[in-house]
């Protein structure tokens, strides 16, 4: 038997269940994506593979975005009451994250060249 949920919900679920949400189709059409790249590559279609490409990698992006959204803010709920050390870990984290997000886009557009 299912339960009803009284009341409202709270901030962290809404963020949460829409993060997951955004980065499922993202995901989703991502895939989708991807696999027209490879079909059209293999057809000898270059510049609309690369157009395609570049569309994957901010699906990609914005997946990424909102799966740390959904989690990052549950997260905080954890440690905002603890003690420095713990927050200082949590943002640190999340830099690095959001760094390392930005930085997997930024060289997927070939800005970064090694």
């Amino acid at each position: 038997m299912s339960r009803r949920y009284s009341g409202t919900h709270t901030w962290t679920e809404i963020c949460a269940f829409w993060a997951v949400v955004i980065s499922g189709f993202a995901y989703l059409f991502g895939g989708i994506v991807k696999l027209l790249i490879s079909t059209i590559k293999s057809l000898n279609g270059t510049n609309t593979a690369n157009l395609l490409n570049n569309i994957y990698n901010i699906i990609t992006f914005i997946g990424n975005i909102a799966l740390i959204i959904a989690v990052a803010i549950p997260a905080w709920q954890f440690v905002k009451y603890k003690a420095t050390g713990w927050k200082v870990v949590y943002w640190i984290a999340i830099v690095g994250f959001a760094f390392g997000a930005v930085l997997g886009m930024l060289g997927n557009f070939g800005v970064f060249v090694w």
